[in-house]
Formats: C-alpha cells, sequence, structure tokens
C-alpha cells in the first residue's frame, strides 16, 4: 500500500502528453498490480481505455478500480463521459436511461466542485434524456456564472453557447458559438470536439434547416486540405504568381490543415504558406526519402532541398506511404496520392467538417495513373470540390533523373493485411484447448471460407491468424464477422474467460509475393507485413485497430465504415510510432 513515485508518475505525464494512450494503459496496469489503491493509478487506467475508444471496457475497469470513491470532479465525471459515450451507440429506452444515469454522474461530480464543465455536461445529457425542465434550470444556472457569461478561455465560452442551446435559443448560441471560435485558444481539436456536442444537441431541437445550417457553420472546423500541384524550377518567374495565388485561397477559405507531399515547386509553395499561418501540416511521401529527393526534389534545383528539409522539420506530421525503394513504378506515386485524399478525408469526418483539394494545374489531361491532373480526375471522381490555380504549360526544364533498373526486383502489389490473436491463450489447459481450436479457429476459417475469393493467403500457428486480402473494404468486413461470430456470450459458453477474446489489427500498403520452397505455395513479406504484425500485439481485446493507411484507404473510396481515431501508440518490439483508429462497423 504505497503511492507512486515520481518516475513512474513521470512515465504517466509522458504518455498523456504524447496521447499515447495504449502506453498509458499498460503502464497503469503495470503500476497497479504494486500500487491498488494509489488514486491517479486507478483513476488514469479507467481513462486511458475510455480514450482508446472502448466505453464498456473502461466502465468495467472504473468499477473495478473503485474510482468513483475518489471523490474528485474528475474521478466522477469521468462516469458521466463513460455512461454518455454508451447513451450514444445505444438506442431506445436503453439510450434515455443511459444519458440519464450520465447526467446523475456529472450532477454529483458537480456538487463537489461547483465547476462550469461538469454543470454543463450534467444539463446537456438532461436534455438529451427528455427531461427538458431539469435541463433548462440547470443550463439557466450555468449562463449566469461569471466565469461562463464573461469568458476567458475557449471551454467556458462555449459552454455559455451550449447552455444556450439546450435552452432552445438557437440564435443567441449561434452567435455565441460563432465568437467562441473565434477565440484565440480555439484550436481545431476543441473546435471538433464541440461541433460533434453541437450536432448531437441539434438533433433533438426543432429547427427550420437555414437556422440549423448557420448553427453548424458557426462551430464548423476549417476545412481540410489535400493538395497536389506540378514541380518547376528554383527560381521561375511565376513562383510569385503562384503564392499569391495560395495565400488568396487560403484567405477565402480560413483551411490551416493540409496534407500533401512535398515535391520540388507547388507542393512546397503551398506547404510554406500553411506553416506561415501557423497551420498544421502533414507532408505524405510516396516511397523512401533519399529516393524521394532524388525522383521530386532536387531535379528543380538545389534551393528546393532546403526548403523540403525546413517544411519537412516544421510539419505536424511526416509519413512515408512504404519505406520501400522507388522503382520507376507510377503506381507508388498513384498509391501514395490515394492515400494523401483519404486522410484528408478522415480528418475531415472525425473534426466534422469539409475536405477540398488545391491544386496547381496547367489544364493537360491525364496521361497516366500518376500526376497533378490524375490527381485532379481521381478526387472528381470521389466527388470532391477543387480549388485551381492555373499555370503556363510551358515551364523551364527539370534537370534528368536516371531510374533504377526494376527488373530484378521481387513483384509487389498494395494488399491488405489482418493479423489476430487470442488473449489468454497461453493460459489454456489442454481440455480449453480443444474447446478452442474447435469453435475459436473453426468459425474464423467459416468467415474465411466465406469471403475465399478475396482471400490470397491465410496461415496460423496456435491462436494466431495471418490473411493477406484483396481490398481493404475486404479484410474489413472479415474482421468485424469474426468479432461478431466470437461474441463475449459464446466464448463464455464453451468455458473460456469472459476477460480473453480475439484482439484484430488491419493494415494495407505494398508487399512482396514469393514462392516458398518449404511449403511448396506463395507467401508475402515486406515491411508492411511486420507492421501489421506489431500492432495487434497493442489492440484491446475484442477491439480492431487499423493504421492510418488503412482507414484512408476505405475512406477515400467512400465505404460505409466508421473509424474512431486512437491516437499515436508505439508499436510492439520497437517498431517505431503509429498512428491508430478504431474500426467499428456501420458509417
Amino acid at each position: 500500500m504505497g503511492l507512486i513515485g515520481p518516475d513512474i508518475r513521470r512515465k504517466f505525464d509522458d504518455a498523456l502528453g504524447s496521447g499515447d494512450m495504449f502506453a498509458l494503459f499498460e503502464r497503469t496496469r503495470q503500476a497497479i498490480e504494486e500500487y491498488p489503491d494509489d488514486p491517479d493509478v486507478r483513476f488514469l487506467q479507467a481513462l486511458a481505455m475510455a480514450r482508446l475508444g472502448d466505453p464498456n471496457a473502461a466502465l468495467r475497469i472504473y468499477e473495478r478500480n473503485r474510482v468513483e470513491e475518489i471523490g474528485t470532479e474528475d474521478a466522477v465525471s469521468l462516469k458521466g463521459r463513460l455512461l454518455k459515450d454508451l447513451a450514444v451507440r445505444a438506442e431506445g429506452a436503453e439510450q434515455i436511461r443511459l444519458f440519464r444515469e450520465s447526467s446523475e454522474a456529472y450532477h454529483q461530480a458537480n456538487e463537489l466542485s461547483h465547476g462550469y464543465f461538469s454543470g454543463i455536461n450534467a444539463a446537456t445529457t438532461s436534455f438529451l434524456a427528455g427531461d427538458r425542465d431539469s435541463a433548462r434550470e440547470l443550463a439557466i444556472a450555468i449562463g449566469e456564472r461569471p466565469d461562463v457569461a464573461n469568458p476567458d478561455n475557449f471551454f467556458a465560452a462555449a459552454s455559455g453557447a451550449e447552455a444556450m442551446l439546450v435552452r432552445g435559443e438557437v440564435e443567441e448560441a449561434t452567435e455565441l458559438y460563432a465568437a467562441a471560435r473565434r477565440r484565440p485558444d480555439a484550436s481545431p481539436g476543441y473546435i471538433a470536439s464541440t461541433a460533434r456536442q453541437v450536432q448531437l444537441i441539434a438533433r433533438h431541437l426543432e429547427m427550420s434547416d437555414d437556422e440549423r445550417e448557420r448553427l453548424l457553420a458557426a462551430i464548423r472546423p476549417s476545412p481540410i486540405i489535400h493538395f497536389c500541384g506540378h514541380m518547376f524550377r528554383a527560381g521561375w518567374d511565376q513562383e510569385k504568381e503562384v503564392a499569391e495565388a495560395v495565400e488568396a485561397i487560403l484567405d477565402e477559405t480560413g483551411a490551416m490543415i493540409a496534407y500533401g507531399p512535398l515535391a520540388c515547386g507547388a507542393d512546397i509553395v503551398i506547404a510554406e504558406a500553411i506553416l506561415a499561418r501557423g497551420g498544421e501540416l502533414h507532408a505524405v511521401m510516396p516511397f523512401a526519402e533519399e529516393d524521394f529527393l532524388r525522383t521530386s526534389v532536387r531535379l528543380g534545383g538545389p534551393q528546393w532541398e532546403e526548403r523540403y528539409v525546413r517544411a519537412r522539420d516544421a510539419a505536424s506530421s511526416v509519413t512515408f506511404a512504404t519505406q520501400i525503394q522507388h522503382v520507376d513504378d507510377d503506381e507508388l506515386f498513384a498509391y501514395c496520392s490515394k492515400l494523401v485524399m483519404g486522410l484528408a478525408r478522415l480528418r475531415a469526418e472525425i473534426m466534422q467538417t469539409e475536405a477540398f483539394q488545391l491544386a496547381v494545374w496547367d489544364g493537360k489531361a491525364p496521361n497516366g495513373v500518376a500526376g497533378t491532373a490524375a490527381d485532379c480526375a481521381e478526387w472528381a471522381r470521389q466527388g470532391g470540390k477543387t480549388y485551381t490555380i492555373p499555370i503556363p504549360k510551358e515551364r523551364p526544364q527539370l534537370d534528368f533523373v536516371a531510374m533504377s533498373d526494376p527488373a530484378d526486383r521481387p513483384r509487389w502489389a498494395l494488399r491488405s493485411m489482418l493479423f489476430a490473436d487470442f488473449a489468454g491463450f497461453s493460459r489454456l489447459d489442454e481440455d480449453l484447448l480443444a474447446q478452442f481450436l474447435g469453435v475459436v479457429m473453426g468459425r474464423i476459417a467459416k468467415v474465411l471460407d466465406r469471403h475465399s475469393d478475396a482471400v490470397l493467403y491465410r496461415n496460423s500457428w496456435g491462436d494466431a491468424v495471418y490473411v493477406v486480402l484483396s481490398t481493404p473494404e475486404e479484410a474489413a468486413k472479415i474482421a468485424l464477422e469474426i468479432q461478431s461470430e466470437l461474441n463475449p456470450k459464446l466464448l463464455v459458453e464453451i468455458g473460456l474467460p469472459a476477460e480473453d477474446g480475439m484482439r484484430i489489427s488491419l493494415h494495407h500498403g505494398p508487399i512482396f509475393e514469393h514462392f516458398d520452397a518449404v511449403q511448396s505455395a506463395r507467401t508475402f513479406y515486406g515491411t508492411e507485413v511486420t507492421v501489421a504484425a506489431r500492432i495487434e500485439p497493442r489492440v484491446p481485446v475484442g477491439a480492431i485497430f487499423t493504421t492510418q493507411p488503412f482507414a484512408a484507404m476505405i475512406e477515400s473510396d467512400r465505404n460505409n465504415y466508421s473509424f474512431e481515431y486512437v491516437g499515436a501508440m508505439d508499436l510492439a518490439k520497437n517498431y517505431g510510432v503509429r498512428i491508430l483508429y478504431r474500426l467499428v462497423s456501420g458509417g
């Protein structure tokens, strides 16, 4: 019975600061064995699971860790949040019950501190439960608080607007949300979470279509950009006009978040404009960096590499669509473009806003699968809006780049990968092992059999399953069917522990195909296969985690799957940091 020391606390703070909720969960899981009564450990373990997107598991941890007994506003408010998250996923009478229980928890938290955060959440969840009179009374009290009526930060201002909205004063709420959005501390993340709350409340209010659109527009985050454009030489006399046109579009749209590569010319000009405004730049390159510099940066003159490095180092994130070398195959560029488009659309969906394309284009028709014209055609195919900056077709010639000979390289293709294993398998005795192999692995086999046309490769060892599939859509469908087949009720019926279950990881990218002489069959291998394998140990029981490329490629094809942002996680065996999403059914 001791309290955690500064070293452990520092590890918690590091995980919180980096947003690595799995690392936080693992660190609290280890610490709670030694310090079961430490309030921070008990609270943070439940919080970590909540942010991993599993409110059911988080609520079980919350109750097991006796978090409510800690008696702080944060501790009791967490229960309100978990019940609210469950209510949003429920329907009918069950939804109303959960919203009401959530409101009661927020009420209890508010009595502990009388803070406006717990107070406005108590009012909103009461409203969503249908208790309009109680919600209105609470909302009036929140709105009259001096720190809300005269806010000094975004959250206080947004709470005042929410209080007005709960009261049904839509016009006044719209004005207050617009004022909150203009505050200097109104970050894109804050605005996005507030926008989701507004949409939730607005579904339960009667208003005209025009009123609804004005309300949502007042707090809608700025749009997300997918950018692309032609390469051109450093010192070209048209560069200034391109930069001015980019600035004009950014002024018009208010866009502050952009996704794209950093090739010489238009790409870097757009990236520099975003960075100069204090925006978020997310740089995505198609293959290994040295090859990208050789094929897409240095050929425009030596000045571009310096600008590339500055933009890359200032970017909020830097992603390489694959780490394989350039093989003189335009399909790698095309894959990168679709990935960037998907990332922009995925971010827009999560932030409850729109995405548009910013293209510096000379108007020539596409002559292949890659290039600015092909990117514009692909974005149009997806139904997207493009702001085009025209440039002359005749531009100073770029340097010649000698391409490597791909003849001796193994064949690669874009594939989806599924890895799965059963948490708790090593603890099963021989009798349960027979049940496991017959029921659990048997049901997985039947799912794969139903989708045999899409399954390119399948293998298993012990409890582990590795599948290569033709498309991310098929991989998502199979993963969801496996989890549905192996529901907790079935596992308990066959004698397996209730807390055990399958965990699944999904990834998409270029992998290599080869003939395995030992198995006398084809096999698939490569860096991206290893990435997929390293994710699976980080997945909570019963969940399906995907990489950002997997989620983006599904999103780029506008399919009906829903992804919840999990965050950046350290992969197993020190295999780097990846941004992960949780796949859930429905869209």
